[in-house]
């Protein structure tokens, strides 16, 4: 048995090198999945199962001891998809005979509907000050500098729907100025294209010229803090929870709330659900379909208050 299990661990080290080199999966999903995986090898371990050979009831029995030591369905839905996905690799590479996953039932995970703000809310969050009032000439610059590069990095936040981690990386050569889009490295460092709107454009014309000045140690990224460095996601966050508390928004704001509204606020003014999925740089319809939900709720209120038969 002991031979078996070192097969599988070898196997699962030969499939997280497949999906570091060839699929190129960001580091934070790889150790994901080997975390995942390595658990379910301790499991076949202790039941003494020949992976190469495991049956349907087997992986269902897994299952249902995630679900006995309490972990919610995204957690189980993960653990199917880190397993499946490491079956399929193995089927391709014939190692194993049958690909035992055709039968199972995938992880029912109950859909929690995006927060968004509405657009009074993002409307204020878009006009707060960061200026500091008074101060020195070299202090007031510096605040001029801030203030313009949180608007931009708001703006375009909403504008575009990028995660935070895009937002800090983004460089200046990923802008098209004239066509007004972006080159967007995404998640699996696929590449989309994001357009960015009216708004965005003007505030970066007031933000470029005063970003030369800071630009000591980073002249190629889009956004940098005074002292000339490149942001991190944590200063990013800092930047739009300032922005809230200005804003007088009674919400728990995260970056990809921002996310949350952009895709919101384009599906209630008519935009196309494929148009969305591109803009948001999802692999999959199904999660971007999350929204409709979010849509059906904004239609009811539209129904419940203008519809003859409701008054």
């Amino acid at each position: 048995m002991a031979i078996q299990v070192d097969e599988l661990e070898r196997e699962i080290d030969s499939y997280i090198s497949y999906l570091k080199i060839e699929k190129g999966l960001s580091p934070n999903t790889v150790s994901s999945y080997h975390l995942d995986l390595m658990k379910f090898h301790k499991y076949a371990a202790e039941k003494e199962i020949d992976f190469k050979t495991a049956s349907p009831l087997f992986f269902q029995d897994f299952l249902g001891y995630l679900a006995e030591n309490n972990l919610n369905g995204k957690t189980r839905a993960r653990f199917y998809s880190s397993v499946k996905g490491f079956y399929k690799y193995l089927f391709k590479h014939r190692k194993i005979a049958e690909f035992p996953f055709k039968d199972i039932e995938y992880p029912f995970v109950a859909q929690k509907l995006p927060e968004f703000l509405t657009k009074d809310e993002i409307g204020r969050i878009l006009s707060v000050d960061f200026k500091n009032k008074g101060g020195r000439n070299k202090a007031k610059e510096s605040s001029d500098f801030e203030n313009i590069r949180n608007k931009v990095i708001l703006e375009l936040l909403y504008s575009s729907g990028l995660r935070i981690s895009e937002l800090a990386g983004i460089k200046l050569e990923n802008f098209n100025f004239d066509m007004n889009f972006i080159r967007v490295r995404g998640k699996g460092s696929k590449e989309r294209i994001v357009p960015f709107g009216i708004p965005v454009k003007e505030v970066l014309k007031s933000y470029l010229p005063l970003r030369r000045q800071y630009e000591k140690l980073s002249k190629s990224y889009m956004f940098i803090t005074k002292r000339g460095l490149p942001f991190t996601r944590q200063g990013l966050w800092k930047i739009i929870k300032k922005a809230a508390l200005l804003a007088n928004i009674d919400k728990n704001i995260t970056p990809h709330m921002l996310r949350h509204t952009f895709a919101t606020h384009l599906l209630e003014g008519g935009a196309d659900l494929r148009s969305i999925q591109q803009m948001l740089g999802h692999s999959s319809i199904s999660t971007t379909e999350i929204y409709t939900h979010t849509d059906i709720s904004h239609l009811k209120a539209q129904h419940s208050k203008f519809h003859p038969r409701n008054k």
